[in-house]
């Protein structure tokens, strides 16, 4: 397979970046700061936005690695890291701030990798039941607070955390639906 120019890697990451964006507007992220502030009322909401974008991101890189082929994921991963480094320019971030950032990305990609792929496992078994992503955002709550006794979130009915759970599938398959379509487009390919 032929690479693309890193001009069309650029701009497939834009699209990713755009992608994400629309994640974070929509329910899901919603959601989860609704989630969040149920979690711990006195969390910081600039805390809570940055915990939203890192589950989103984490979201989108994993449908990524599902979705394109192997060969690409790299170079497609690497034009959305350039986008979202666009962007954190025109918001004058330091480098320092930058990389702080990115050091925050790997430890938080490092903390969902394990309950991500539990949680895949369930999701990806049809009779597994309606409620999805538990143990992810279990870890999301606690990114957000560390507790000593964290409480029950899935205690009920149908609390924060299971609209969250419910929007979380859903941005899921709208990820995985929107980069199934650009697979198609751009390498002639689909899951």
């Amino acid at each position: 397979m032929q690479r693309l120019p890193q001009a069309e890697y650029l701009g497939l990451g834009r699209q990713l970046a755009h992608l994400l964006g629309s994640c974070l507007e929509g329910a899901s992220g919603n959601l989860l700061r609704e989630l969040a502030r149920a979690y711990d009322p006195s969390a910081d909401e600039a805390r809570i936005s940055a915990e939203v974008f890192l589950f989103h991101r984490y979201l989108l890189m994993q449908s990524c690695v599902s979705v394109f082929p192997k060969a690409e994921v790299d170079h497609i991963v690497g034009g959305l890291c350039a986008a979202l480094n666009e962007r954190a320019n025109g918001l004058d971030f330091s480098l320092d701030r930058q990389q702080a950032m990115e050091r925050m990305w790997q430890l938080r990609a490092a903390q969902f990798d394990r309950p991500f792929s539990q949680d895949r496992v369930q999701f990806l078994d049809e009779g597994s039941g309606p409620l999805h992503w538990q143990q992810t955002i279990v870890r999301f709550c606690q990114n957000v607070r560390e507790v000593e006794n964290p409480p029950n979130i899935w205690a009920g009915a149908d609390g924060p955390s299971q609209a969250a759970s419910r929007s979380v599938t859903a941005a899921v398959e709208h990820l995985v639906e929107a980069l199934d379509e650009m697979n198609r487009l751009h390498f002639n390919e689909s899951v």
